[in-house]
């Protein structure tokens, strides 16, 4: 008995061979060149999904944030308006300075929680693949932190956001608003400084953390191009403007992340990433954005009322 080939196998496998007897390293250049071409991807791409993340970040921070003093304005019957980024309260004669206190304070509370939350889905996750949904996760713990150690520091000097209007409501004293500042300060400081590494970890490519340049470069494409683009994004979603802390701060909450994209030069050991999607572009990730955007602002904007 003998077996039958497909036509033109015979041939492939003797060029093969042939290929592997001639130039020994053949096969082995052959993989590692195919190998490169599937993890290639663009540090653009890894960009442009980063700022994508963060603008949906930002935005559902933004939200819950907001249903926060909504849901407290509920309970105290002050008959709340939620909209994309400010609550409208149209029942408030009969609120006590305790019930606008904890309508102020509900919104950094739900921001903290959801730091605290997302810190910990997102090692989690991170632990198994380091893709879109961790690099959301991530995003979403470091947006929820920033929000509530944020109004702890500006407290003193904005009368009109959460933390600061608390203060005129019960009289702080001033040194207790300082202290307060002073925490929030060293908090985001302290959260800064551990950001570093994992968005590092987002590198599926060795090149792309190899050296302190590369680390560096690619921490200006995963983390600081990002936010600058997505504050951009943000503060265009945020008109028309209520308060002027509302319109600053995307912009002014994200300079401290010129500290972890400078401090890359000093992580020496960054495991690669699992996950190639970070440097793949995603129409899927758009299309949720642009979903997302619709809502923010022609569903939340005109108002929902409770």
């Amino acid at each position: 008995m003998h077996s039958v080939m497909p036509a033109g196998l015979p041939g492939r496998l003797a060029n093969l061979i042939l290929a592997g007897v001639t130039k020994p390293g053949a096969m082995s250049e052959a993989n590692t060149a195919k190998e490169a071409h599937v993890v290639t991807g663009s540090k653009h791409n890894v960009t442009l999904n980063s700022a994508i993340l963060y603008v949906l970040g930002f935005l559902l921070t933004t939200i819950l944030h907001e249903f926060g003093h909504a849901f407290a304005g509920v309970l105290a019957g002050s008959r709340p308006v939620l909209h994309h980024h400010y609550v409208e309260h149209l029942a408030t004669s009969h609120l006590t300075t305790a019930n606008q206190a904890l309508i102020a304070l509900a919104g950094p509370v739900v921001s903290l929680l959801q730091g605290v939350v997302a810190g910990m889905a997102f090692h989690k996750q991170a632990a198994r693949r380091r893709g879109l949904l961790s690099l959301l996760l991530l995003w979403f713990m470091v947006l929820g932190m920033f929000n509530f150690l944020g109004y702890l520091m500006t407290g003193p000097l904005f009368s009109e956001g959460d933390v600061g209007h608390v203060y005129a409501l019960l009289g702080t004293p001033l040194w207790m608003q300082i202290a307060l500042a002073i925490a929030g300060a060293a908090g985001v400081v302290f959260v800064a400084y551990k950001l570093t590494a994992p968005f590092l970890m987002f590198s599926y490519r060795h090149d792309w953390v190899a050296t302190e340049k590369a680390r560096v470069n690619f921490s200006l494409h995963v983390l600081l191009l990002p936010w600058i683009a997505g504050a951009l994004i943000v503060t265009l979603c945020y008109s028309p403007v209520v308060a002027v802390v509302s319109i600053i701060y995307p912009f002014t909450s994200g300079m401290v992340f010129i500290f972890p994209w400078q401090n890359a030069r000093n992580i020496k050991e960054v495991p690669l990433a699992n996950d190639h999607a970070v440097g793949q572009r995603s129409w899927r990730l758009v299309g949720l954005l642009c979903a997302l955007l619709i809502v923010f602002r022609f569903v939340l904007a005109p108002g929902i009322a409770f």
